[in-house]
């Protein structure tokens, strides 16, 4: 029996070394293939996403670098792995699942699809060249702020610059944006246009405490690269800014510490504050259909972020209306900033340090302002802050002024994905993309004002 065994246990070896060897040689063909540039798309039904990906090996391990430049700027470049099994399958994780495709190593083609996908979603590449030497250059740059140092990237193009520069500014939140592919750092430097993208102060490389900041940190770290924009080598005649989200009050704050040329907010508050946290809590409180007592909760914890005192009375208050956040629902219109840790840090509390409001700004700015809204963003609505935005430029003011509503659009300028109806009840697929709006009135307001080539 034993001598039965170790036969079959040597025929067994015999006849699956071979297999093994040859899926590991199919494995390093396919791997060599791989490496270099594929161009595609994301196809669901009768419509596309492009899908670009760089195929590079990174200490042994199959990388790609996928590009989704439809997606928001600072989420539209992934860094994953690629598996490829025995059978010659690649498989990777996307943006919008995880991949199962194959290699046709004749065309230099992959195809494949997006697993548990419904409907159906499939990948396709074809392998291009290498990319031409690039027309930009991406610098890295250490700006000074009295004691804080901020990290990020220059973009500049190299042929055809104009003089003008933008500062790029991000919303709430503590988190290092990808400072060198900034996807609107990235449209901008093809129109001669180039742009600082930097970490906030306290995240990526950016020294400072970042949970400490205040708007007018925040403001004056604006201001200091602005200067280093102005000055030599650098020299750009023309400085403005874009403010996403909570970055708009920022830009208007920094543009009562200096003069911008331009600004342009994307779905930024013309409010104050706290008047944005009522009306979002308002609009919060329809879009998820809570109740009169939810409202009546949030509205009495949203007065309690803003005016009480730090004490521990005030924090056991704060824990009650927090379990009939729980309760009641409401909690998904709170941001983890708005939940103090312990009685002090309720004097620590973001709105507290941003409170702000931006009418001074408003009022007195004599540059060009392009303000873009989302029709479904409940966080900044669109209707208030635009007419809003209406009462402070009259007159001869007025023609300082643009706004943009972006249909369908949300908070993050994001337009979900689902079937589209057309006339004579024709349908497609629209993928989840960042409206095109965005990038076309941005280009064409830099255009009106002189600020392109």
């Amino acid at each position: 029996m034993v001598k039965r065994t170790f036969i079959f246990i040597l025929a067994l070896i015999f006849f699956t070394l071979p297999d093994l060897l040859q899926a590991q040689e199919l494995k390093k063909d396919i791997s060599q293939i791989l490496q270099g540039h594929w161009e595609g798309a994301f196809i669901k039904n009768n419509s596309y996403q492009k899908f670009d990906m760089s195929v590079y090996l990174k200490d042994s391990t199959l990388m790609s670098l996928q590009v989704l430049e439809e997606w928001h700027p600072q989420f539209g470049e992934f860094q994953l792995p690629l598996e490829i099994d025995s059978l010659g399958y690649i498989s990777f994780n996307t943006g919008y699942g995880r991949a199962k495709t194959q290699l046709d190593t004749i065309t230099l083609e992959i195809s494949g699809h997006i697993i548990g996908a419904d409907p159906a979603t499939y990948v396709h590449f074809k392998k291009v060249p290498t990319p031409p030497q690039p027309d930009f250059k991406v610098t890295p740059i250490e700006v000074k702020n009295v004691a804080i140092t901020l990290t990020g990237h220059l973009h500049e193009p190299r042929h055809a610059p104009s003089k003008t520069a933008i500062i790029v500014v991000g919303g709430r939140g503590c988190y290092a944006g990808s400072t060198k592919y900034d996807l609107t750092a990235k449209l901008l430097r093809q129109y001669g246009v180039s742009t600082v993208a930097f970490n906030k102060r306290g995240t990526g490389n950016s020294t400072g405490n970042c949970d400490t900041a205040t708007m007018e940190d925040l403001a004056k770290d604006v201001v200091a690269i602005k200067k280093y924009l102005e000055a030599p080598p650098n020299k750009f005649e023309n400085i403005g800014a874009i403010g996403s989200s909570a970055g708009g009050w920022v830009i208007m704050k920094a543009s009562e510490l200096t003069d911008l040329d331009f600004l342009i907010t994307i779905v930024g508050p013309s409010t104050s504050v706290r008047v944005q946290q009522m009306q979002s809590l308002e609009e919060g409180i329809k879009k998820f259909n809570l109740s009169q007592t939810a409202r009546n909760e949030a509205i009495e914890y949203t007065n309690l972020v803003f005016d009480a005192k730090p004490n521990e009375k005030n924090f056991t208050k704060f824990q009650e209306l927090l379990k009939g956040a729980e309760t009641n629902g409401w909690n998904t219109l709170l941001d983890v900033t708005d939940i103090p840790k312990n009685a002090e840090d309720i004097s620590n509390l973001w709105v507290r340090r941003h409170d702000y409001d931006p009418a001074k700004a408003y009022n007195k700015i004599m540059v060009p302002l392009l303000a873009m809204y989302g029709e479904k963003d409940w966080i900044v609505p669109y209707k208030e802050n635009t007419a809003l935005l209406e009462q402070y430029y009259k007159g001869d003011r007025k023609k300082y002024l643009k706004t943009v509503l972006l249909p369908e659009a949300e908070h993050g300028t994001e337009v979900q994905e689902g079937y589209r109806t057309l006339p004579n009840n024709h349908t497609y697929w629209r993928f989840f993309r960042i409206s095109p709006n965005v990038q076309i009135e941005l280009i064409e307001f830099l255009r009106q004002n002189k600020f392109l080539n």
